[in-house]
């Protein structure tokens, strides 16, 4: 969905401080019916309102929790809070899923819908891509024992990729023939996705329409990628660098014929 474009590209300015949510409207949220991921993989973030609900969540994944816990019966408004929270830095992110690994352990929770721990658009391939860290390795290891035992057969295959490191060789390959940016690390934790929910939500509050903010985003992912490219290949000081490769052999052609006649 081009939603994605808006949450995943860097954005290099001023970060203003998004309208904050109050408690009484989350919960106002999660009882609008309209509100739904609609698929695995998508998620209904689109307005100003579901973009507040989603930063709401990423500031403390405690709090997050307690609303899972609490004021979230059915599995319409827990597939919203799991995939709003993908918002969260990526530690955070593996402290929630734990904490609702234990809420389905101890009973208290069903499995919070579609390939619950996962990811969708924000975290999708995250787990593959950070297999080798210990906290990642033992929460991949807690949701192998709960799917293993609430649906015997369907996961095993995708998580012995990803713990073996297959998964993430082939996510590597696949975003790399894309030209499509790296899941975070895990170890980087940073609040990128944070910030950029934060800078639309602005635009969105300011008037602006979403068709315009994935135009403006995606013209400008067009020129990141050309400037990586011009700097990888060299393009931009071209007749320089030839000039230079050229004097560097011509030295060492000059320097094999001096010690040749001597």
């Amino acid at each position: 969905m081009k939603w994605i474009i808006v949450l995943s590209l860097l954005f290099t300015g001023f970060v203003t401080e998004a309208k904050k949510m109050s408690l009484e409207e989350v919960k106002a949220f999660l009882a609008d019916e309209r509100k739904q991921v609609i698929e695995p993989g998508t998620a209904p973030f689109q307005t100003s309102q579901d973009i507040a609900f989603s930063l709401y969540l990423a500031d403390n994944w405690q709090r997050a929790l307690t609303l899972l816990e609490n004021d979230a019966p059915n599995r319409r408004q827990q597939n919203l809070i799991v995939v709003a929270a993908e918002a969260m830095p990526a530690q955070d992110y593996v402290r929630f899923l734990n904490g609702v690994c234990g809420f389905i352990e101890s009973g208290k929770l069903e499995l919070p819908g579609w390939s619950f721990g996962f990811g969708s658009d924000l975290k999708e391939g995250f787990l593959a891509y950070n297999y080798d860290q210990p906290e990642v390795v033992a929460l991949i290891n807690r949701l192998e024992a709960i799917y293993k035992a609430k649906e015997p057969g369907k996961w095993d295959e995708y998580l012995s990729s990803i713990k073996s490191g297959d998964g993430k060789k082939n996510l590597v390959e696949a975003l790399t023939s894309y030209g499509d940016p790296m899941p975070e690390t895990y170890k980087a934790n940073s609040k990128e996705v944070y910030h950029n929910l934060v800078n639309t939500h602005k635009k969105l509050l300011e008037g602006k329409p979403l068709e315009e903010i994935w135009a403006e985003e995606e013209a400008r992912e067009a020129i990141k990628k050309d400037n990586i490219v011009r700097r990888v290949l060299g393009t931009e000081n071209f007749g320089l660098y030839f000039c230079m490769v050229v004097l560097i052999i011509g030295g060492f052609v000059t320097l094999w014929l001096y010690l040749k006649k001597n």
